[in-house]
């Protein structure tokens, strides 16, 4: 599953922005991804310049 590690995301937007699913969004203070949309192309992964977003699998 695609997550985002809060503490390291700068909220700039990109990922939101690249997704094709519209499964990421912006709430008050972070950004949240939506498992039930998320197709795990992981174009988010490739956009994050902070390296905020990951793959848990990969773990």
């Amino acid at each position: 599953m695609i997550k985002i590690d809060s503490e390291e995301c700068g909220v700039c937007k990109d990922c939101i922005d690249v997704c094709p699913e519209e499964a990421i969004e912006q709430k008050v203070y972070n950004i949240v991804i939506h498992p039930d949309k998320c197709t795990q192309c992981e174009e988010c992964i490739e956009v994050c310049a902070v390296g905020a977003i990951y793959n848990d699998e990969d773990e």
